[in-house]
């Protein structure tokens, strides 16, 4: 039998101790634990799915909400960009600008222009249905990407409380065991002095 053979058979004596006059109570425990942790793991993933799925079904909505209103315009700087940056500040900073909204009414306020932009540069804004700034809206990648990720993070989530679990198991076993081994040879020693 290979290296491979070995491992798996090593593998499967710990998962499943059996009837082995060495194995002890806390190694079937544990043994236990692990198979219902890994079920647990394993069924979450069907769960996560779920919730990412519904996560982007949710995004979708708002998605179709946001195209119907939210509306693309062109402002025009009306000053130019500041073009230092501070430390821990962004790219991009308030510029007074023009745009028209959609019903043809000029409006003027701030928006976000790179740094070192020129009065005159021409910035891509969203607009809501009244001609006020707004957030663009939500993309179809977008919603897709959150409703990945929310999966990803809902699975991660029970793997990781699944592994914290046997982690706390196995170490409290693990003290036992030891204290165990330490009673054990205590006893042998008692044992040996007397001889």
């Amino acid at each position: 039998m290979g290296p491979s053979g070995g491992r798996a058979a090593r593998f499967w004596r710990w998962l499943h101790p059996g009837r082995n006059p060495l194995s002890r109570p806390g190694d079937r425990l544990q043994a236990r634990l692990f198979v219902v942790l890994l079920l647990l793991v394993l069924l979450a993933v069907p769960v996560a799915a779920s919730v990412g799925s519904e996560t982007y079904a949710g995004r979708m909505e708002v998605a179709e909400r946001d195209a119907d209103a939210k509306h693309r315009a062109t402002a025009v700087l009306l000053a130019d960009a500041p073009v230092s940056m501070g430390v821990g500040e962004l790219e991009t900073t308030p510029v007074r600008a023009r745009w028209q909204t959609p019903d043809g009414t000029t409006r003027t306020g701030e928006v976000a222009a790179y740094r070192g932009s020129t009065t005159g540069s021409r910035i891509p804004v969203w607009l809501d249905d009244e001609g006020n700034l707004t957030t663009p809206p939500v993309t179809t990648a977008a919603a897709a990407t959150d409703g990945v990720s929310v999966g990803i993070s809902v699975w991660l989530a029970v793997a990781g409380v699944c592994a914290a679990v046997f982690a706390a198991v196995h170490g409290v076993l693990h003290r036992l065991r030891l204290a165990q081994w330490a009673r054990d040879w205590a006893r042998v020693e008692r044992e040996w002095t007397r001889h």
